[in-house]
């Protein structure tokens, strides 16, 4: 389905400050959240968009939500985005099984690190 086709321009109000690709991405996450499907992952987006970059995907969906077009909730491997024009959201990916969020590396995500004690041990004599 085109942007421009059903009637369907007024669903796309900034479509002339999106790139060409930013347009390809939106309209895959419009029609994915239309038909209750997961949202499209980044390696979808990458081909569809034409891009050479293995990071693109996830830049383009970020540059999309900055614009106020998606709203987009990140888990460990998966993302559901809701459509803001239209309320609709992605439907959740089969495989995934843990409902926690997404949390960044540097925010609390590993093992507490060792105390400086517990690792120099041979300073205080313990060896």
């Amino acid at each position: 389905m085109n942007i421009q086709s059903a009637g369907q321009m007024d669903l796309f109000p900034h479509r002339a400050e999106l790139s060409p690709a930013e347009q390809v991405v939106y309209q895959m996450i419009y029609e994915a959240a239309e038909n209750s499907q997961p949202c499209p992952v980044n390696i979808d987006f990458e081909v569809a968009a034409g891009f050479n970059s293995s990071s693109m995907g996830s830049v383009t969906v970020a540059r999309l939500e900055a614009k106020g077009l998606i709203k987009v909730e990140r888990f460990q491997k998966f993302r559901e985005v809701e459509v803001i024009a239209t309320g609709k959201r992605t439907a959740r990916a089969s495989n995934m099984h843990v409902v926690r969020p997404h949390v960044a590396r540097g925010f609390g995500a590993g093992s507490r690190a060792p105390r400086p004690t517990d690792r120099k041990g041979y300073k205080r004599g313990r060896l």
